[in-house]
């Protein structure tokens, strides 16, 4: 089931990518990989990253003890990123890779240019969820906590 909803969640994100995917066929596209192997990609155009796609190691434990963690993938997607942005904060409603309803998503990026024609960075993403449990009435909350960082170089035309 967990793979499923992950799947469910990767095929939403992707979907909500593509309006998107034209106003930056302009710009440089950028690949690289990420801290725990994912592949990162995004182009680059008038110092904004745009379409950026990658994953990041996620964790997510029971805080109150008694339930199983979980790891995994989360899916980390967005359509426009300023270039040169330090430890900036922000938090969004939306479906993680591990639970099936929206949560409050807190990420932390940082991103900047690390030489000629390269580029990296640090993301963090942060959330919590509860699952229903027996007997009715009671719930196993998780917190979620995913690290990563990445580097990419411009692909060569």
């Amino acid at each position: 089931m967990r793979k499923s909803i992950s799947i469910l969640a990767a095929v939403a994100a992707l979907a909500a990518v593509a309006p998107a995917a034209h106003a930056a066929h302009k710009g440089t596209p950028y690949k690289g990989k990420a801290s725990g192997g994912e592949k990162v990609t995004f182009t680059l155009y008038k110092n904004r990253l745009y379409d950026f796609i990658t994953g990041v190691p996620t964790t997510c434990i029971s805080i109150q003890g008694g339930g199983a963690p979980m790891t995994g993938m989360e899916f980390w997607n967005f359509t426009d990123i300023k270039l040169g942005l330090k430890d900036f904060k922000w938090s969004e409603q939306s479906k993680p890779s591990f639970f099936y309803n929206e949560v409050t998503r807190n990420h932390t990026l940082t991103v900047q240019r690390a030489g000629k024609g390269r580029i990296k960075g640090k993301i963090r993403v942060q959330y919590e969820f509860m699952i229903p449990k027996y007997p009715i009435g009671t719930f196993s909350i998780y917190s979620c906590l995913g690290e990563a960082t990445f580097s990419a170089k411009a692909k060569k035309s």
